[in-house]
């Protein structure tokens, strides 16, 4: 995924409607078992949510979204154990970027990279 531009930052409604692109994508995915599928599902899904809640500059709230949105591709691929380790600290990076506007969405970024580690992706 391409990093996204300062000048062309997208809405929440633009972030928030791929994140649930990516939550239907999880419910999908077949090599996850279900429990993990509905899981990560619905994280992503509460990812979206809160952002309507959040009061963070929309290029960091931009990085972010795109750093989930990498971390859930790359894990998803199964086969770039290097580049996962990539999207993860660039998750990380992203969520500390965003804590101090919305402890909440950073709580969520690092609950989702937390659960896609804890079932070895």
């Amino acid at each position: 995924m391409n990093e996204p531009s300062s000048s062309a930052s997208p809405s929440s409604a633009e972030v928030r409607t791929l994140l649930q692109t990516i939550a239907v994508l999880l419910r999908h995915t077949h090599h996850l078992g279900p429990e993990a599928q509905l899981l990560l599902a619905d994280l992503v899904e509460e990812l979206g949510n809160s952002l309507e809640q959040a009061n963070v500059p929309s290029t960091e709230l931009a990085h972010l979204t795109e750093s989930a949105s990498h971390l859930v591709e790359v894990a998803l691929a199964e086969d770039a154990p290097g580049i996962l380790e990539g999207a993860r600290d660039r998750l990380e990076r992203a969520t500390v970027a965003v804590e101090t506007a919305s402890p909440a969405l950073a709580g969520l970024a690092r609950r989702l990279a937390e659960m896609l580690s804890n079932i070895g992706i």
